[in-house]
């Protein structure tokens, strides 16, 4: 199945259950929302746990994904290699477009242990749903931790060759379409399709300012620069288009709930 498909599965999935939320004549409760909860309670060490295992998410999916990049149509392979459902974590995290161009440095990778790793997915297993288990939200994470990372990588490459306003003005691009991506699947998960349309919007514009940037950056390494840019806008192009495709969906929901109205 698609990756699309998957994230149509999760928007409507929790349609229902804040549509009671988004209702105008919607009377607001006052009475104990614990007596609505139909979970066991979750420890801060349960969910510190659980917080583990969303970043071994992230990282497998880069893992996945660093793999098949070159790919035509690989977010859909990468989401088929995920399984959504599957906990069997492995992460290698690839900047080997910078690393080989230094021959000094060493290769980075990060290494989980089998036993914690199915440990983390019998929590998850029972785990009530969250923002962290969203496909949205772990491709998102996964390839802005990317942005960052290569980011954070180029500067202590470049000798102080870019400007303090450049460095922060693209800084500041990641940080905004990430930040807004983030409220808007918070918006999905309640149900309120327009809103999630207007924060998908402002992260676009976000990734329109970080790809106007990036063709700004200079460097005098252009093995390095060439480096740097291509593989952050295979990422940032993917990105535009997983959030076109929500965007779409959400556009679609709005219409059909003003057809009901009607």
């Amino acid at each position: 199945m698609g990756l699309i498909f998957r994230i149509k599965a999760h928007i409507f999935s929790y349609t229902q259950k804040a549509q009671f939320m988004s209702d105008p004549n919607f009377d607001h409760f006052e009475g104990d929302w614990e007596d609505f909860s139909s979970g066991p309670y979750w420890s801060e060490s349960q969910w510190r746990n659980y917080l583990k295992g969303s970043d071994k998410d992230t990282a497998r999916f880069l893992s996945f994904y660093n793999s098949v990049k070159d790919k035509p149509n690989h977010l859909d392979e990468v989401a088929s290699l995920m399984g959504w459902d599957s906990e069997d974590m492995s992460v290698t995290e690839d900047l080997s477009f910078m690393e080989n161009i230094e021959s000094n440095e060493s290769s980075q990778s990060d290494s989980i242990d089998t036993n914690h790793s199915n440990e983390l997915g019998d929590i998850n297993d029972g785990a009530p749903y969250t923002l962290h288990r969203h496909p949205v939200f772990v491709v998102t994470r996964s390839l802005y931790r990317y942005l960052h990372k290569s980011w954070e990588h180029f500067m202590l490459h470049s000798q102080y060759a870019i400007s303090p306003k450049l460095s922060w003005d693209y800084a500041n691009s990641l940080h905004l379409a990430e930040m807004n991506v983030l409220l808007s699947i918070q918006a999905l998960d309640l149900g309120d399709f327009g809103l999630s349309i207007c924060h998908l919007k402002n992260s676009l514009s976000a990734l329109n300012q970080t790809l106007h940037i990036l063709d700004q950056v200079t460097h005098s390494n252009a093995a390095l620069l060439d480096g740097f840019r291509d593989e952050a806008r295979i990422r940032i192009f993917d990105l535009r288009e997983l959030w076109i495709r929500v965007l779409g969906d959400c556009r679609h929901e709005c219409q059909r709930r003003a057809g009901e109205q009607d």
